[in-house]
């Protein structure tokens, strides 16, 4: 691609390569964030794509908002097998191109159907993208920033979806939907010079597999930690989804403040965590932020006014903030460097897998018992949450 790859060796890192790590490693996730705004960005507009000139109802709304979701799910594991072969730049390279040219073309979808497989096409384009964007700094920083490195991701695209919708509505009444898709869709080009400005790191062909790893623990240490994520999608999915919901039904204005405050608590304490190197990898540790984000869910469940509702809010965000990294952490630690792209790609797409199974179900708990119950009941799936996450603890054994 014109810029000689840098082959990277795992060593200590001095205080110099530190810094330089770090730099790199913020890089690579504000790439990350400025390859979902295309996705955030239209999130707002599609709709009336739809309902308008493709003359959809409902139905079709749905069909075209989430159509990118099953092949982002897909397409994340099989672009960590290709990661070793290829390297996260061109994967970065190659998913913000995909990305650009279906949003591009939204315009030029002649029916619903059309407009699926563009949707589909971007689901492809960031699960590739994302997937690399989301092992590649893990890969370069020292062993004691891994757990920072792997909430970078989540976090600027935390920020993305915030200033995405907005700005989105805001570009389509200064320019029109179909100025708003392209400018959406070649938002996702500067990702490329980033890539591109961003050492590659590299594993020989025939990398031995780290001492002392077990294939029957490696399989636990992806297992494990992948399932206890599943549980605390539930979480979010609760608060993202059926918090404004709750307090609409009773009446009480302002919900999307209990919205706010989670998203806003975990941006800020991952922030913070760049400069705080403190990480819940002990089981007691980790059990605590579960338990604090199911209190967080249920209070939200059981309040009656916003006040108690935010508060539910910002411990669901205290709760979940370091649960990803941490468990993603379990799964870099129990994994060799071979297997590394392929299982965190795994572990990532199983919050996408918690996220659509707990809006799931939970909708339906909602609909027969009441949003009270609801909550309640995702605090209990959050706590078989926290019993698979000391087993996975256990089974990481970090110190």
């Amino acid at each position: 691609m014109g810029v000689q790859t840098e082959q990277l060796e795992q060593q200590p890192a001095t205080e110099t390569t530190d810094k330089r790590s770090v730099r790199h490693a913020l890089l690579i996730a504000l790439g990350s964030g400025i390859g979902y705004m295309p996705f955030a960005l239209t999130i707002p507009i599609l709709p009336g794509l739809v309902t308008g000139p493709l003359h959809g109802g409902p139905a079709e709304v749905g069909a075209v908002v989430g159509g990118y979701a099953l092949t982002a799910l897909l397409s994340r594991p099989v672009s960590g097998a290709l990661m070793n072969r290829l390297g996260a730049r061109a994967l970065t390279v190659g998913g913000a191109l995909l990305t650009t040219l279906a949003t591009v073309c939204y315009p030029l979808a002649g029916s619903i159907t059309e407009l699926i497989g563009l949707r589909m096409l971007v689901g492809i384009g960031m699960g590739v993208m994302l997937a690399a964007t989301g092992v590649w700094p893990v890969q370069l920083v020292a062993k004691d920033r891994q757990s920072w490195a792997l909430g970078l991701s989540g976090t600027v695209i935390y920020v993305a979806i915030g200033l995405g919708a907005p700005l989105g509505t805001l570009v389509e009444h200064l320019v029109g939907t179909t100025a708003t898709f392209v400018i959406a869709g070649l938002l996702a080009l500067p990702v490329i010079p980033i890539a591109l400005s961003v050492p590659e790191v590299r594993l020989p062909p025939k990398a031995a597999e780290r001492a002392g790893i077990e294939r029957g623990r490696a399989l636990l240490g992806t297992v494990l930690p992948s399932v206890a994520l599943v549980f605390t999608a539930f979480g979010f999915a609760a608060v993202s989804g059926f918090a404004v919901a709750k307090f609409d039904a009773l009446g009480v204005a302002g919900g999307a403040a209990v919205v706010t405050a989670y998203s806003l608590t975990v941006v800020l304490l991952r922030i913070a965590s760049t400069w705080i190197r403190w990480e819940a990898t002990r089981p007691v540790a980790l059990a605590a932020l579960f338990l604090v984000e199911a209190l967080g869910v249920a209070l939200i469940g059981l309040s009656n006014g916003l006040a108690l509702g935010v508060i539910g809010g910002v411990l669901t965000g205290v709760g979940m903030w370091q649960i990803y990294p941490v468990l993603g952490l379990f799964v870099v630690r129990s994994v060799g460097e071979r297997r590394r792209a392929t299982a965190l790609s795994t572990f990532g797409a199983c919050f996408t897998v918690g996220l659509a199974a707990g809006s799931g179900s939970l909708g339906l708990v909602a609909e027969a018992t009441g949003y009270r119950t609801m909550f309640l009941v995702c605090a209990a799936c959050v706590g078989l949450g926290l019993l698979v996450a000391v087993a996975a603890a256990r089974v990481a054994r970090i110190r």
